[in-house]
């Protein structure tokens, strides 16, 4: 039995109300909405809301069942040499760290966060007749070349998403720039990126290709941690619930007599807008750490941080040289559920 829209004897909690019954949790999804339901399993009474999210009818837990208002992913290390950073260049915030840099304390364990890499081909040159092939674990993706580089890679993202996507793990395609700015960024989580730094690419004809990272700056022929998404179109029970997104980073910068200020911005990996607005980062003789906190939110399942994710820029256009400092670097991203949120279901 799935679920039972009748009563069928099984008493509730006392002061309780139904109108169905349940086996277990693993019979939940059959629940109407707006339901009141008792599962017999664990002998509680649960209200299933509009939403399609299960909640305790009488307050408190549910025997064996989790709900959680909150969850958070911590990353933490200490830099082993400064990172200098010239007038224009810029530094992700993410490529200080790998997976074996998450800090227990500040992760909690049923809904962590994962980085992802990314690797970028770039379309240098080519004109109308010649073909891009990218192979990706074996496999050619081609594209003819069509008005510019750009439109090329535009058009070999819209004909490649939906099959890089279907892969395991998934691939997500990205084209970026405009005109003779052609570049396809190829994102995946971090343990598939064995199959980002294989990726090659040739064309037919005229056409010439680069293929590299475009954030691991001591070098591009390898991959590298440089975003996190929000993976609520996985089978996530929040995926249609609003996420508060509440990030803490922290770093440091050499101190100097010369005062420079750099902008730090929360940056979409799929095409490389801020969100919102830089914050100012200035440099002083006295103080060498810095600590920010953005807000920000998930609302959709075609939300950026869902279909590109981001990362954290710090960019430096103050005219001269600074350093990032071996300070201790961290980025915290405690998120807030919409609704209190159950994973065992």
């Amino acid at each position: 039995m799935a679920y039972t829209a009748l009563n069928l004897g099984y008493l509730p909690a006392a002061g309780d109300k139904y109108s169905g019954v349940t086996d277990s949790s693993a019979d939940w999804s059959a629940v109407p909405n707006n339901t009141t339901f008792f599962d017999k399993a664990v002998q509680k009474t649960y209200y299933k809301d509009d939403t399609g999210y299960v909640y305790p009818a009488g307050g408190g837990l549910g025997v064996g069942v989790d709900l959680y208002n909150h969850a958070s992913s911590q990353w933490g290390a200490t830099p082993v040499a400064t990172v200098t950073l010239t007038n224009g260049e810029s530094a992700n915030g993410f490529t200080f760290f790998t997976e074996a840099d998450k800090d227990p304390d500040g992760t909690t364990s049923y809904d962590e966060y994962l980085l992802h890499h990314s690797f970028t081909v770039t379309i240098v040159s080519g004109t109308f007749g010649d073909v891009l092939n990218v192979v990706i674990d074996g496999v050619n993706y081609s594209e003819p070349y069509d008005t510019d580089e750009f439109t090329t890679a535009n058009n070999w993202v819209t004909t490649h998403f939906a099959a890089l996507r279907a892969l395991t793990p998934r691939l997500t395609p990205h084209a970026l720039g405009s005109g003779a700015d052609g570049r396809i960024r190829i994102c995946t989580v971090f343990s598939n990126a064995a199959v980002l730094d294989g990726i090659t690419a040739s064309g037919t004809g005229t056409i010439a290709v680069t293929v590299g990272s475009e954030f691991n700056l001591a070098n591009p022929a390898v991959s590298i941690a440089d975003h996190i998404m929000i993976p609520k179109d996985l089978g996530k029970p929040y995926r249609d619930l609003r996420l508060h997104h509440t990030i803490r980073v922290n770093f440091g910068i050499v101190t100097s007599n010369q005062i420079a200020v750099c902008g730090l911005g929360l940056i979409r990996m799929q095409d490389d807008t801020l969100i919102g607005s830089e914050i100012k980062v200035a440099r002083d003789p006295d103080v060498s750490g810095n600590q920010f906190v953005f807000e920000t939110y998930t609302n959709s399942l075609t939300d950026p941080f869902v279909t590109g994710g981001f990362y954290f820029r710090l960019r430096n256009d103050s005219g001269t040289t600074i350093q990032i400092s071996t300070d201790r670097v961290g980025i915290l991203v405690q998120t807030t559920y919409q609704s209190p949120v159950s994973f065992t279901s």
